[in-house]
């Protein structure tokens, strides 16, 4: 720029460095320059915890620098308050991967950095400080101690010279054993006759691991092997990949892991093992801590102390294994060589609060940035890796041959055809510094491979399914009943041959909905447009009728967790209450009733509150001190009880009917997922599915063990309406509490983003619309959905109206990147 005269300008004065950048803890979507006081200049390092002023009353705030630089464009700095933590939190690797979730899931970084670290190792939860005294020269303490009349201070000295100089103790032992006060021992240390530091411990030793690794427990099958070669192979040749391991129940899954893993520790590196449930955390821990000498758990039934003890660990380079739920994709370890996420079809794996990332997106990306293989098994894989696995194997295929015809298409059955479109990054080759630096994840270049486990590692076939149609199971019975006669009959046959039974229903409580008989009026959440749901008081016994629910329960609803009593009557018209819907609560009533002295156990978030719950009742049911195993879908997965020869599903189809066009997906995968407990022994299972919907497809599909035909069918829908994998998807959920101010707000975001699609091309904008839940904890909800081809189009949309600051308001807008649920 230049003067009046035409003579440049010169360019403003940078304050002096050295300058720390700072991403906050607080949604502020920009990093934030400080000045460093020469007090921090020599230890401050990028990846610590810092404690910062902010904004005009310079509250205090914490941070993690990012960078360090000699100067900053500002003309002003405030200046960096203190180090909150000497320690490197945030390790370069960790650094990069959250900055590319910034970018990706459209997060400010800081807000990304503070999920990246448990609360526990930022609070230091279970560290005891310790100041250590080491003695000085023998010939100085000889000296002093000639030279010193205080008794106290003699007293002192003589400890020191009765130490070996190696050794040390701490200061209030060294206090205690001369007969005086830590601060005369201190005043000591000024002389330069001993030496004092500062160390943290945790106070406590664990049980020491075991010494070796054993042996496996039997040969694998020709599949496991071949599977195993496969993902060593990848291992060895230290590249990235995406290995999709698709096993049914039972196949093994678990030993390949193991060995993979064995492969992994014999070359000086770490794993990760990702699991979905805390549930599953504690017995998958305990295979790999028999197989493995050195393993560490990150999940949130841990203690405070033991999660911080568990990190320490890890970054330490101590730990071998790390078995953990979501959080655990950002395990520091220093030399990581491969990433497993079990039952990758999860929808755990996704976070719904900022950031809401996807724990096996992010474990591609780290992997992808470090070079290293990732493993995902399932046997119902999630149809987006399961097209991306099967489309690459294709490609690769068709490379390895003559081409013999034109067609781009992968036969994945006879049946069905799907044409190969652009996944990822919308299928532009990603490598090197561009991958690392690219804000889609790996595009599918050949790097996915599908990897299948057909067949159980016992002889026994997977267990038969026998449907039963609910809509002429119980008619003519008077009463309620969630069993219908074909399974009770069938439970207590398996009972009386000493075996075990798994009842799923996925959903808790007592009764789903209160309804007015006369009216028909449900009652509602006052702050959510969904009905209450009522739930007895743990501990009662006998039938909850509307006349007595009152006492016994009361009403709860699910989303915003608003407890009232229930109405002796219908608050609309005073007539009488009904009692409607299933509920887990209900089943445990009908155990009572019809199978009296039956031991049962039931396993929901109502009545699993922390890990030793959950280790409670597996543990009785593994000793079979527990009969009937009765629970949400928290019993439908990992769980491997040889004695379970029987599974009841109580209703089929409780979530087909919901408004998201994943949910016969996930419908499949339940059914599929339970059904794979019976018969994991050497006797046969047989799993009952109780369905108003005996003849639809999914149900149908899942009652074969069909996952290829149900994926066939279910992509070839997809395709045709572009949704995922066909395209990629982002969701933009906005909310207010006034609903004239929020149609006003989605108006102007819907507005903004319409234009900025036009210039983009190939987006296409659906909303805003109300959502299918219109109204959560007083706050009511619209949505505007965007779709395209090309994930990289999406970011450079919400790029655009980030810069802005449209879609960074707080809590009114919520951005959903690959979003998998849509109510």
């Amino acid at each position: 720029m230049d003067n009046l005269f035409g003579e440049p300008l010169a360019p403003p004065p940078r304050p002096a460095g050295p300058v720390a950048v700072v991403a906050v803890e607080q949604a502020i979507d920009r990093d934030l320059d400080y000045s460093i006081p020469a007090k921090f200049v020599k230890d401050l390092a990028v990846g610590q915890r810092v404690r910062v002023p902010l904004g005009r009353g310079n509250k205090a705030a914490f941070g993690y620098v990012v960078q360090l630089r000699d100067h900053s464009d500002y003309k002003t700095l405030k200046a960096l308050e203190g180090v909150d933590d000497s320690r490197t939190l945030i390790i370069p690797e960790i650094l990069e991967l959250a900055r590319w979730m910034s970018r990706y899931y459209c997060t400010p970084l800081g807000t990304v950095l503070e999920s990246v670290i448990p609360s526990a190792v930022k609070k230091r939860v279970g560290v005891r400080t310790q100041w250590i005294v080491r003695p000085g020269t023998q010939a100085d303490l000889a000296i002093a101690l000639a030279k010193v009349k205080n008794s106290k201070r003699r007293a002192i000295l003589q400890s020191l010279i009765a130490m070996p100089p190696d050794e040390s103790m701490t200061l209030d032992e060294l206090a205690e054993q001369a007969g005086t006060s830590p601060a005369s021992v201190r005043k000591l240390a000024d002389s330069g006759l001993l030496h004092l530091t500062r160390e943290h411990n945790f106070g406590f030793e664990m049980p020491d691991a075991p010494e070796h690794i054993p042996l496996a427990g039997h040969d694998l099958t020709d599949q496991q092997q071949f599977a195993l070669d496969q993902i060593i192979g990848r291992i060895d040749a230290n590249r990235f990949s995406v290995n999709l391991l698709h096993g049914v129940t039972g196949s093994g899954k678990t030993e390949v892991y193991l060995r993979a893993i064995g492969r992994i520790v014999e070359k000086g590196q770490q794993a990760i093992v990702l699991v979905p449930e805390i549930s599953l955390t504690p017995q998958t821990a305990r295979r790999f801590t028999e197989r493995f000498p050195k393993v560490a758990v990150l999940h949130s039934g841990l203690t405070a102390t033991d999660r911080h003890w568990h990190w320490r660990r890890i970054a330490s380079g101590e730990a071998q294994v790390v078995v953990g739920a979501r959080s655990a994709v950002f395990a520091p370890m220093p030399n990581l060589g491969l990433i497993i996420i079990d039952e990758e079809h999860e929808g755990s794996y996704k976070q719904e609060t900022a950031p809401r990332y996807h724990a096996r997106d992010v474990a591609i990306k780290r992997a992808h940035t470090l070079g290293v293989p990732v493993v995902l098994g399932s046997a119902t894989p999630s149809l987006e890796m399961y097209y991306r696995a099967r489309a690459n194997s294709a490609q690769r295929d068709a490379a390895s041959r003559t081409r013999v015809e034109s067609s781009s298409e992968v036969h994945l059955s006879a049946e069905s055809r799907i044409p190969l479109l652009p996944l990822g990054g919308g299928g532009e080759e990603v490598s090197g510094k561009a991958a690392a630096s690219s804000a889609n994840p790996p595009a599918a270049d050949g790097t996915y491979y599908y990897l299948a486990l057909d067949s159980r590692v016992t002889a026994n076939p997977l267990p038969k399914v026998e449907l039963v149609d609910l809509r002429d199971a119980n008619r003519g019975r008077p009463g309620v009943h969630m069993l219908t006669p074909y399974l009770e009959k069938a439970i207590a046959r398996t009972l009386e041959a000493g075996h075990q039974v798994i009842l799923l229903l996925n959903r808790r409580g007592y009764a789903s909905y209160v309804c007015c008989s006369s009216c028909k009026e449900p009652i509602q959440c006052p702050y959510c447009a969904v009905s209450m749901t009522y739930h007895r008081h743990e501990g009662m016994h006998g039938s909850a009728r509307a006349a007595d629910a009152a006492a016994l329960g009361d009403l709860r609803c699910h989303y915003c967790l608003n407890t009232s009593k229930l109405p002796a009557t219908c608050p609309t018209c005073g007539k009488k209450l009904s009692l409607f819907g299933l509920g887990t609560q209900r089943v445990e009533e009908e155990l009572e009733r019809k199978f009296p002295g039956v031991a049962y156990a039931r396993m929901d978030s109502d009545t699993m509150r922390q890990s030793s719950d959950y280790e409670r009742v597996l543990g009785d049911f593994a000793a079979g001190r527990i009969k009937i195993l009765t629970g949400t879908q928290m019993i439908a997965k990992g769980l491997d009880f040889p004695n379970v020869t029987l599974v009841g599903v109580i209703s089929g189809d409780t979530a087909l009917m919901l408004p998201d066009f994943r949910a016969a997906e996930r419908t499949f995968q339940l059914i599929t997922q339970v059904a794979g407990r019976a018969g994991r022994g050497d006797k046969p299972g047989l799993v009952i599915v109780q369905t108003f919907m005996p003849h639809d497809p999914t149900i149908q599909a899942a009652s074969r063990h069909d996952y290829e035909s149900f994926a066939n069918r279910e992509l070839q829908m997809r395709r045709e309406v572009h949704l995922p994998p066909f395209s990629r998807m982002a969701r933009i959920v906005l909310r207010d509490m006034d609903a004239g101010k929020l149609e006003e707000l989605s108006k102007k975001i819907g507005d903004e983003l319409q234009t900025a699609a036009k210039e983009l091309g190939d987006i296409t904008i659906q909303g805003p619309t109300p959502c299918p839940i219109g109204r959560i904890s007083g706050y009511f909800r619209n949505q505007i959905q965007m779709y395209s081809p090309l994930a990289s189009n999406l970011q450079k949309l919400l790029a655009i109206l980030r810069k802005h600051g449209s879609i960074m308001r707080g809590d009114r807008i919520a951005i959903d990147v690959d979003p998998i649920s849509l109510l």
